[in-house]
């Protein structure tokens, strides 16, 4: 530490920093690996860490949502598998009116009420959200992350507010930065979404900046 740190280029927060930012947020020494680890403290904050890492990217964010993804059914079992990461499967509600769901990794078929999809189903296309790890996600998602779980795991391990060093608006300052980054990226508008895609069927204020994404949309 000191004046040799000056020049060095900051690199990206790793989930071992930010361990131990949740660590020093209740008084305790950093660890310098994450594997084989035996501080129960250590192995509390990873596991807080990467809870608030999932929950925090279901709602889905431009770097980790896809549309119209294509999902081809598996020829000897004739079914759809997807990957064990995918966090949300949407179809075309016009064309299914969600008669393909998620049940586990297999797509279900609610009308025919199975999982083996009849034969002119050769794939299906969905909009899809996936959980991604610590490294594949915004600098600024993973800040906001850690900032959110160190407040609530000073709160698990100690039970008392006023040893927390980050407050509630550390963590909304974060969120902020992290949404101005996500508008600057997704570009919305209440007139046409998205970036790429025109609102179906028809106009949809409340489908602009209020939800960021419009899963259904017609390419330009």
């Amino acid at each position: 530490m000191g004046l040799a740190n000056q020049s060095v280029t900051p690199g990206r927060t790793t989930l071992l920093d930010a361990v131990n930012v949740l660590l020093e947020n209740i008084g305790e020494q950093p660890v310098s690996t994450l594997e084989n680890q035996q501080i129960m403290d250590a192995r509390i904050a990873e596991r807080t860490l990467l809870e608030f890492h999932k929950e925090g990217q279901v709602k889905g964010w431009s770097w980790n949502s896809e549309y119209n993804y294509e999902f081809v059914k598996d020829s000897g079992t004739k079914q759809i598998t997807v990957p064990a990461n995918l966090a949300s499967f949407r179809t075309d509600p016009y064309a299914y009116a969600g008669r393909f769901q998620l049940r586990g990794q297999v797509v279900y078929d609610r009308y025919k009420k199975t999982n083996i999809l009849e034969a002119e189903i050769t794939s299906l296309h969905a909009d899809v959200i996936w959980l991604l790890p610590w490294d594949q996600v915004p600098e600024a998602y993973n800040r906001w992350t850690t900032i959110r779980a160190a407040r609530v795991f000073a709160a698990r391990v100690l039970g008392a507010d006023a040893l927390i060093r980050y407050s509630l608006q550390d963590e909304r300052d974060a969120q902020a930065i992290l949404e101005r980054m996500e508008q600057q990226v997704d570009e919305p508008n209440l007139l046409t979404g998205s970036r790429g895609y025109l609102p179906f069927p028809t106009y949809a204020p409340a489908s602009g900046l209020a939800t960021r994404r419009i899963s259904h949309g017609m390419r330009l």
